[in-house]
């Protein structure tokens, strides 16, 4: 498995468990094309953990511009972070090699929670 295919399946894995989720899931119900936004937010993941992506970018991510305007509550983005580890941490129990990729990707999350907390006002 590539590092790539891993991001994909974590950011897919946590897209799964987020939809359907009783707390947050609303949130993700408004996506119209999965198909789309999952490969979209795996290429985001691949840019901040490989510094390149594995496919074409055709519009620059803006995230602090895109999340004010959804009303994210603070226990909203602590569901958010625990879904997403949860996530992170089965595919990486599937596939330990990529436990170097964990790692990055467990600070980059908590870095995205300080600027969401203090960009949100949360």
């Amino acid at each position: 498995m590539t590092e790539n295919e891993w991001i994909f399946r974590v950011v897919d894995s946590f897209y799964q468990k987020a939809k359907t989720d009783i707390l947050i899931g609303y949130h993700f119900r408004v996506i119209k094309d999965f198909d789309e936004h999952i490969p979209r937010i795996a290429t985001f993941w691949e840019l901040q953990l490989l510094g390149k992506s594995s496919r074409p970018i055709h519009e620059p991510f803006d995230v602090m511009r895109l999340h004010p305007a959804m009303g994210i509550k603070r226990g909203e983005l602590g569901r958010w972070l625990v879904l997403f580890r949860k996530s992170l941490d089965h595919e990486t129990l599937l596939h330990p090699e990529m436990k170097h990729l964990q790692e990055a990707w467990e600070e980059r999350l908590t870095f995205f929670e300080g600027v969401f907390l203090r960009f949100l006002g949360l």
